[in-house]
């Protein structure tokens, strides 16, 4: 009996603490698609453009970067362009908020880190130093007996 209990008070558990989709609520869908600039995961710089969708009741689009709202539009998909070095660099939570004919609310978020263009030149200056040092390393020394080898006209 003892163990009849626990099973069940064990089963009641794990539905309450299942995430259960509830029928007919649908979500937003939010992606970052790169224009100009350089993106390293969630790293990103330049110019991009933020893509949003929600169900056909949606009524309104609200996109809010670290909770300030930066772009609303009527209508329930959005296409909206924007540059890093508009907004303070750092760790940014992009979230997308949408409101349908009834006020039921939906959103869908992403956390993106902005970096500045001198960081952005500081990583591509590193990046192609590493290549050179990587060349020169290897090659190094087949390149010096080339220029040794050859004879200098006069």
């Amino acid at each position: 009996m003892k163990h009849r209990s626990i099973g069940i008070l064990l089963l009641v558990g794990l539905f309450c603490c299942l995430p259960m989709q509830v029928v007919g609520q649908e979500s937003l869908t939010l992606s970052l698609d790169r224009n100009v600039g350089m993106a390293l995961g969630s790293i990103i710089q330049g110019t991009f453009t933020l893509r949003g969708s929600g169900p056909e009741t949606v009524q309104n689009l609200t996109v809010y970067f670290n909770g300030d709202e930066v772009r609303f539009v009527t209508g329930n998909s959005i296409a909206w362009q924007f540059n890093t070095a508009d907004y303070p660099g750092g760790s940014t939570n992009i979230t997308l908020f949408g409101v349908d004919d009834v006020g039921a609310t939906y959103y869908a978020t992403r956390q993106v880190t902005f970096i500045g263009g001198a960081i952005s030149n500081a990583i591509t200056i590193g990046v192609i130093a590493l290549v050179a040092v990587v060349i020169l390393a290897k090659y190094g020394t087949r390149l010096l007996s080339l220029r040794k080898a050859k004879p200098r006209p006069r």
